[in-house]
């Protein structure tokens, strides 16, 4: 399994390094022909990606939303296909300098050979589930040269929760990726520069201007999810032909290329040029405010790739500009500058993505440098907090229920009208503020109700089963099944499957009788 995911995407990765030499090769040293020669090899590129769209639409994008598609059984690979022109799509696209990442098709690249050998082997779903995730593990290992990132993303953001087993084969998976993509790629950390924690600054300065950051952080990362979800809406209702729209988007990107050649590409190299050259205020606010809906645009194209490393590199930015203000207008030295481009990308990350250990993990692996693990862990921690405060949605979700919408509100067309007539209880608000081990209990009723959070892993008694099937104890009530961080009121056919949560209620005696059964029921593999 890793030994496949790292050959395919070390090999993605290091063709992806040489598509620059092509795309400069069009758009440097210009003369007439060479101009007209260029904007039709833009041109055909486009038509190529979107004709290989119209065979396989689930290559689009970053391809995360579609593998927990998969794992939610909302849709099935074809992965052969899929996995071929997924790899042609995103080399075509990000070497034409849409400014997408590599990242997200990458684990969609792992998912997807995780799928094939559950299909050549003849594998069960259960296998299959495990395969995919231990396929996304190996995708993020093997591009960032980041097996322990690998491993917590594929947990934290694929499968949501992990039991031992799967825990162990994510991370074989994610170690032999890793080692096979070092022999393609080398051993070299993604950024190599030689990061410093500023010194002599007073504490409470650094805790002042760590928290301001933090907010900004936040704001700019909500506007990247809004603007994000806007432009792809918009473009989406452009009356025209997709193959005439993405034709005139290449002719857009071909002009970008020539003019505004720093924000092509996922920007890695606009990344360590920020590191270690003086830039002028301005010139940083108009690349950032460039990258920023150039993105965008990107990805509202569907073409193959990712928002991945944008969103670092836009957070990079975004540090940056901060530290340029702090250095030259409160005289503040300009380590600080280096310092808040390293903490913005992890802080970005986790305020557009919500995942903050991923966050977190990624860069100290990405840098080499674990002198910043309490900083990151300050600043992801801060961000995540004001995030919850303006209720902010993890990004990948809200383009998985965009992806999936329909099926979705299938799903859920008569807990909607519900849901329309029927206010949340007040004590589904109050539950979660005393848990432990998954048991929440109000102190002024504990002798009267609790909640049990159960949460359902692949191949178990309650996996694959309506809520009717299950055949729980008396004094259990199934009142909800959490999807996707959301609550959806349980009816008798309601579905539930692997990676959901059972939201029971019952008397405090019965809780704590029966919490550990249930969760070993919901949890353990059934042969």
């Amino acid at each position: 399994m890793g030994i496949f995911s790292g050959i395919i995407v070390g090999s993605y990765t290091l063709i992806l390094k040489k598509m620059t030499i092509f795309r400069e090769f069009f758009t440097t040293n210009l003369e007439f022909p060479k101009i007209i020669i260029g904007i039709t090899v833009f041109i055909l590129l486009g038509l190529a990606i979107q004709f290989m769209l119209s065979k396989y639409p689930l290559i689009s994008g970053s391809g995360i939303p579609q593998v927990s598609g998969l794992l939610t059984k909302k849709v099935k690979f074809k992965w052969l296909g899929e996995l071929i022109t997924k790899f042609v799509g995103g080399i075509l696209a990000i070497g034409a300098g849409m400014s997408m990442g590599r990242e997200g098709p990458s684990v969609h690249l792992g998912a997807l050979v995780g799928s094939g050998i559950k299909k050549l082997t003849r594998r069960s779903e259960v296998e299959e589930k495990y395969l995919v995730t231990c396929g996304a593990s190996a995708g993020i290992s093997s591009t960032f040269n980041a097996p322990l990132a690998g491993v917590i993303f594929s947990l934290e953001e694929i499968h949501k929760f992990f039991s031992p087993l799967l825990l162990i084969c994510v991370m074989v998976a994610s170690g032999t990726s890793n080692f096979v993509s070092r022999m393609i790629l080398g051993s070299h950390t993604s950024f190599q520069y030689n990061f410093i924690l500023p010194k002599d600054i007073p504490y409470y300065v650094i805790a002042l201007v760590t928290v301001i950051f933090c907010i900004v952080i936040t704001i700019t990362g909500r506007a990247f999810s809004y603007f994000l979800l806007l432009i792809q809406k918009y473009y989406r209702k452009i009356n025209l032909n997709n193959y005439v729209k993405i034709s005139i988007f290449m002719v857009i990107a071909y002009i970008v290329a020539v003019f505004f050649s720093d924000i092509t590409g996922g920007g890695h190299e606009l990344i360590e040029e920020m590191f270690g050259k003086n830039v002028m205020l301005k010139t940083i606010i108009i690349i950032l405010i460039l990258k920023f809906f150039y993105t965008m645009l990107c990805y509202a194209t569907s073409a193959p790739g990712g928002i991945f490393l944008p969103m670092l590199v836009i957070g990079a930015l975004t540090g940056k500009v901060y530290g340029e203000v702090l250095n030259h207008y409160f005289s503040i030295p300009n380590e600080i500058i280096v310092h808040f481009m390293l903490l913005g990308m992890a802080a970005y990350f986790t305020a557009v993505v919500r995942a903050p250990i991923t966050g977190i993990t990624l860069i100290l692996e990405m840098t080499g440098n674990f002198s910043y693990l309490y900083m990151l862990i300050v600043v992801c921690t801060i961000t995540y907090i004001f995030t919850e405060l303006l209720k902010m949605e993890p990004i990948y979700e809200r383009l998985y229920l965009n992806m999936f919408q329909k099926q979705i509100l299938k799903e859920n067309e008569e807990n909607e009208k519900i849901q329309k007539h029927v206010k949340r209880l007040e004590i589904l608000e109050k539950w979660w503020k005393n848990k432990k081990f998954g048991i929440g209990v109000r102190p002024d009723v504990k002798d009267k109700i609790v909640t049990l959070l159960i949460p359902i892993g692949a191949n178990s008694e309650f996996d694959n089963k309506s809520v009717k099937d299950l055949k729980l104890p008396e004094n259990l009530l199934i009142v909800s099944v959490r999807k996707s961080g959301k609550d959806i009121i349980a009816r008798g056919d309601t579905p539930i499957q692997s990676g959901n949560q059972l939201v029971i209620i019952t008397d405090y005696e019965t809780a704590r009788k029966y919490a550990g059964e249930l969760r070993e029921r919901g949890m353990k593999i059934i042969e």
